[in-house]
């Protein structure tokens, strides 16, 4: 029997570390971790969110009159488009994401004015209500079963104050008057509460959502649908104009 010399024993070695380095290299256990931690270095930060949204509304002025509908009478009963935008500042980031968020939107209808005789005549002169909604919120999202199974579904919900400011317009665009004095603007304080789910859409094409990130700094991007309820009645103010609804929402968010 020949004994191996101290060379031979030294090839031996170097081979079979070589072996097991290669093992473990290819071992998927192992390399997932590396490739998870790779990701998140290359993920960019994250702290805000914009929501672009649109939804039916019809503001129910008519509540504060009692046997009367002068809405529903000037403006019809049909809902018209609010358009909406907020951003979110996502100040806590761990179990889900909590937020405060800043929203304004706009709204109008247009309907013909009357011929002021009591005839219920209309004239070819339209009216319009416009309605600029400002809101702030707290916001909290769920996004654990995204960060962590990687699921794409979040829910969220939304609780905040509400300023609706208010306007009506004659025919040349200008703000209409009782004739006594009295102007057609002012303003009305209000709540509103949210719930909703977004579907974070970059797994549809991981490559570009990497991309959008890495060039344009935007992590995630959503398509969303809101319920919404409204309360805009003064907050025990009288004589403020009503101008809430219960009506949902959609639209995209980006995470940036």
């Amino acid at each position: 029997m020949t004994i191996p010399t101290a060379a031979a024993w030294r090839r031996l070695l170097t081979g079979a570390l070589a072996v097991a380095l290669l093992a473990v290299a290819g071992r998927p256990a192992r390399a997932q971790p590396m490739l998870a931690e790779e990701a998140s270095r290359l993920r960019t930060p994250q702290h805000f969110a914009l929501e672009m949204r649109f939804g039916p509304y019809r503001p129910d002025v008519d509540s504060e009159f009692a046997g009367r509908a002068p809405y529903r009478e000037f403006f019809g009963d049909g809902n018209k488009l609010m358009m909406q935008l907020e951003l979110d500042y996502q100040i806590f980031q761990k179990f889900g994401s909590a937020g405060i968020g800043f929203g304004i939107g706009y709204f109008a209808v247009t309907g013909k004015a009357f011929d002021g005789r009591g005839s219920g005549t209309r004239t070819a002169d339209d009216s319009t209500l416009k309605i600029f909604p400002l809101s702030l919120s707290a916001v909290y999202r769920f996004d654990v079963l995204y960060e962590q199974r990687g699921i794409p579904l979040v829910p969220y919900a939304k609780l905040g104050l509400d300023y609706a400011i208010w306007q009506v317009t004659d025919g040349n665009g200008e703000i209409a008057t009782d004739g006594v004095g009295g102007r057609a603007r002012g303003g009305t304080l209000g709540w509103h509460g949210a719930v909703g789910v977004s579907l974070i859409l970059d797994f549809i094409d991981p490559d570009a959502a990497k991309v959008f990130d890495s060039e344009m700094g935007v992590n995630h991007t959503h398509l969303f649908f809101e319920l919404n309820h409204y309360d805009i009645s003064g907050l025990g103010q009288s004589n403020r104009m009503h101008l809430g609804d219960n009506t949902w929402t959609m639209g995209l968010m980006f995470e940036f």
